[in-house]
């Protein structure tokens, strides 16, 4: 009694430990799965305030490089353009309203110049012209050393912070004669940023070389640039003590990005942390009462429980006492029944994967008879499917059972199936006994087996004789036991898994052999092959049948080399006086009508067969080489080509009929083949093999034909050319295309329609 409530009192202190642990361990994980849950959140937001902040930046500035563009077309400043030619007082007065109107028309631009390289004069839009150029000295001479179209920089202006930015012009001509510079006064950040008073942590921009372009919140820009710009720019981890989310380098190389201490970012989260932490405490104290006062259930609970895992035989007998005894009310029964249907139903899936997996099995085992294994594939799936293959030779046995067409109206379907089942048992048994290896069912009445046996030195001789010991061990029993008798076909010995294929046929072969040997026999193939004149079977340097196998394969494969090589190994039989030419003869026509045919099936239109007539012609061995090569190999890898080229050229011409029609949308191809109902690696070999291109090549082609036709027949403009055909922008469409064709949009708008007018 003492040792009993020892171990419960022992029983209790590690329930009370554990549950403990337990909810300390919950209460730690809640705080960092709810951290990292609003750490993702938080990112994902500011990552779309920082990309409309990004949007809002580059469309401000596509304004700007629009007017410039609208400024270019201006007459008035050709002159300018022109290097030498004298300045009209009246044009400058033109460009001047004109920049005006583009200073009122753009949001925080308070004052606008034009740099003339030539003269080095400043013509500005505020009438202290003088003034504004000592100024801008500084920054056009920054510029001038940077070699770029485009800059912005901060600077001072009249003693006031300002931001400058300068392009040079005009844009389309290599030659840029002038400088455009917009003033833009410190609002324009604030609208783009905020102000520092409004703004919660710290928006800021970096600039294309990583330094502080602007900054709005409550840390100092020097601050950022120790503890945020490096993790940026070089990769480094940034300080744990601040929270940074930011875009990658955008329009003119800027990075957009946000930053704010994380004490003032998980505020909220930390007093939940400590809440949750208090919580745990009570937690803990009410499960030591509740342990306590449950202890005595649990474990007459657990009992049951154990009782019904540990030993399911006993489940009928605690049914029939449970029925005696009054129903108990509980926890522990509701977890009992669940436990038991759960057990239930894991031996029902159980017992399905057992009736599955035999099947799959046997599935693999038929295929590998017929096909033969050649890649490594087929040699894994061997080892999956525990299927051993041992390396000292195989060969194979077609064994059936004599009338049992007859036997059908004897005996019923469960005895037939019974008798059917008992046979395989015992080829299955006999194989084991000599070697390894496998039985399928192929036929009613009829079983394939492969029997493998050991490397033990003894050659292909003592093989064929266990081989042929096996089928008669196999004949000899059903024939004492079994109600019926059995003839079996062998096949030749061999080692080579990839001639599996033959080896079964050559057994099912050998079996069409019993209307001259009668039932009840064990029929070896080789007894059937050609004899020389003193009745020896004749060892050949070539197999036909592997020949045969060996030339598909190769075929198949549209690999002519590897043919070739297979058909020069009838060379070896020059010089054999003891072959029969007539034999030799019948051996290579029929092996030539076997090829074609089994070759014709699997194309669309079977070659037409040679004529007998034309065989009989070829006298040697060389004209029979040089025939095949030519009549079979030659010509049936090219009609398995064609036909693959015609299925590609199809391919293609369907996905080039669906771009064009669909070349202004966003294309993928994954999304055209699915339209199309073709594999995405056949439509990208179609594109490849027909057009020698990829798929965005030919894509970029397409739109690129569109684009001329539209500049020939049409009045749009670029920039709808350019957003029609999925681009970002004008500019990049008039890169794409002057790469393409030669020269920009316009400028071939401009030829192709002058050549039209002069034709």
């Amino acid at each position: 009694m003492q040792l009993q409530r020892s171990k419960k009192v022992q029983t209790l202190i590690i329930m009370l430990l554990l549950a403990s642990l337990c909810i300390t361990a919950m209460g730690y994980t809640v705080y960092i799965v709810a951290t990292n849950t609003l750490t993702q959140e938080v990112q994902s937001a500011y990552h779309v305030s920082l990309q409309r902040t990004q949007d809002r930046v580059e469309s401000y500035f596509r304004q700007i490089d629009q007017s410039v563009l609208q400024f270019e077309k201006l007459p008035a400043l050709e002159s300018l353009i022109t290097t030498g030619k004298e300045e009209n007082n009246l044009e400058i007065l033109t460009l001047l309203e004109t920049m005006l109107r583009i200073q009122t028309s753009i949001d925080d631009v308070d004052n606008i110049a034009l740099y003339r390289l030539s003269n080095k004069r400043l013509y500005s839009t505020n009438h202290q012209v003088t003034d504004f150029q000592n100024d801008y000295e500084s920054v056009i001479t920054k510029f001038e050393a940077m070699n770029k179209d485009t800059a912005f920089f901060n600077t001072t202006v009249k003693k006031a912070p300002t931001a400058i930015y300068i392009r040079k012009l005009p844009i389309f001509q290599a030659s840029k004669p002038l400088y455009m510079i917009l003033h833009l006064n410190q609002q324009f950040f604030d609208h783009i940023l905020g102000s520092t008073d409004e703004v919660k942590g710290n928006y800021f921009i970096l600039d294309e070389s990583g330094q502080m372009l602007q900054n709005r919140g409550t840390l100092d820009s020097a601050s950022l640039m120790l503890n945020v710009v490096p993790e940026i720019t070089h990769g480094q981890s940034s300080s744990r003590e601040l929270f940074v989310a930011h875009l990658p380098p955008s329009y003119k190389g800027w990075i957009f990005g946000f930053a704010i201490p994380n004490d003032e970012l998980f505020t909220k989260i930390n007093r939940i942390r400590n809440v949750v932490f208090i919580l745990a405490g009570i937690l803990l104290a009410m499960a030591a009462l509740v342990t306590i006062l449950s202890t005595n259930r649990l474990w007459r609970g657990w009992s049951d429980i154990v009782t019904l895992l540990d030993d399911a035989t006993v489940q009928s007998d605690k049914e029939e006492g449970a029925s005696k005894r009054a129903p108990r009310d509980d926890e522990f029964r509701s977890i009992y029944d669940k436990m038991q249907h759960i057990k239930e139903t894991r031996d029902e899936l159980k017992e399905q994967v057992k009736v599955l997996t035999p099947e799959i099995r046997e599935a693999f085992i038929r295929n590998m008879l017929h096909k033969g294994l050649r890649s490594q594939e087929d040699l894994d799936k061997c080892e999956r499917y525990q299927i051993p293959l041992l390396a000292g030779g195989y060969g194979c046995l077609c064994v059936e059972i004599d009338q049992y067409k007859s036997m059908t109206g004897l005996y019923s379907e469960v005895d037939l199936y019974y008798f059917g089942y008992g046979l395989s048992m015992v080829i299955q048994e006999v194989i084991d006994g000599k070697g390894k290896g496998v039985v399928s069912s192929c036929g009613e009445g009829r079983f394939l087996a492969l029997i493998s046996l050991p490397d033990d030195g003894l050659g292909q001789g003592a093989v064929k004789a266990s081989v042929q010991d096996a089928a008669s061990t196999i004949r000899d029993f059903i024939e004492q036991y079994f109600p019926f008798t059995v003839s079996i076909g062998i096949s030749l010995v061999r080692k080579d898994y990839a001639y599996l294929s033959l080896s079964s046929q050559e057994a099912e072969d050998a079996l069409k052999h019993k209307l001259v040997t009668g039932t009840n026999e064990v029929i070896p193939i080789d007894e059937f092959q050609q004899e020389d004149n003193e009745g020896q079977t004749t060892a050949l340097p070539v197999s036909f049948r592997e020949l045969e196998n060996d030339v598909i394969y190769a075929i198949r494969s549209l690999d002519p080399a590897l043919a070739y090589r297979y058909t020069d190994q009838l060379s070896t039989l020059q010089g054999l006086r003891s072959l029969n030419y007539q034999w030799l003869q019948s051996q290579l026509t029929e092996m030539v009508f076997s090829i074609y045919r089994t070759i014709g099936s699997s194309l669309r239109k079977p070659p037409v067969e040679p004529l007998m007539v034309e065989l009989m012609q070829l006298s040697t061995l060389e004209e029979w080489i040089g025939w095949l090569k030519i009549n079979v190999i030659d010509l049936l890898c090219a009609d398995l080509q064609q036909e693959h080229m015609e299925h590609m050229h199809k391919v293609a011409s369907q996905l080039s009929i669906y771009i064009h029609e669909h070349n202004e949308a966003d294309l993928r191809l994954e999304g055209c083949c699915k339209a199309l109902n073709v594999p995405t690696s056949i439509g990208k070999q179609a594109l490849k093999e027909v057009h020698d291109t990829t798929f965005s090549d030919y894509l970029l082609h397409s739109r690129i034909v569109k684009a001329q036709n539209w500049l020939l027949h049409s009045d749009m403009s670029v920039d709808e050319m350019a957003s029609r055909l999925q681009y970002s922008n004008a500019q990049n469409f008039s890169r794409t295309f002057k790469k393409t064709v030669g020269v920009p949009p316009g400028q071939y708008r401009k030829e192709v329609r002058e050549q039209s007018n002069g034709i």
